[in-house]
């Protein structure tokens, strides 16, 4: 199945950031890559982006997505909770903005095999991490 996500209100978010070229900026959220894909085209190659995203398939969208962007990239499996972490990790002690945009992705809903609804018969699975913790099924 084919990660698809719009990204909702996408000029707003852009505006909001008030991106400085050289910035570094942070997508908590990173999904599809959608507003990071944006963000990337404003910024300049010393400008960099962090994608954190606790979903691998959102990871591995995004990554394509963003494959010919000419700032710096780093996309990490984490959830933006840890993003003081993530960044520590990086060696970066300072970001210009943030983004997250919570919530489940229509490409969570739609696939079955991730358990997110009650609209096809499969195991309830409902987590964002597939490969840690417990199903909504063990609850």
């Amino acid at each position: 199945m084919e990660f698809k996500h719009e990204p909702v209100m996408l000029s707003q978010c852009i505006e909001g950031l008030n991106i400085n070229p050289d910035g570094v900026y942070v997508d908590g959220t990173l999904g599809g890559g959608g507003h990071s894909s944006a963000i990337c085209g404003m910024l300049s190659p010393a400008g960099t982006l962090i994608g954190t995203d606790a979903d691998r398939d959102a990871l591995e969208a995004a990554g394509q997505k963003l494959k010919d962007k000419k700032c710096r990239i780093h996309l990490v499996n984490s959830n933006y909770a840890d993003i003081k972490d993530v960044l520590a990790d990086l060696g970066i002690e300072k970001i210009d903005g943030a983004l997250l945009d919570l919530g489940v992705s229509s490409f969570q809903l739609d696939n079955p095999q991730r358990g997110f609804s009650y609209m096809n018969d499969s195991p309830l699975d409902m987590r964002m991490d597939q490969d840690g913790g417990m199903t909504a099924k063990d609850v």
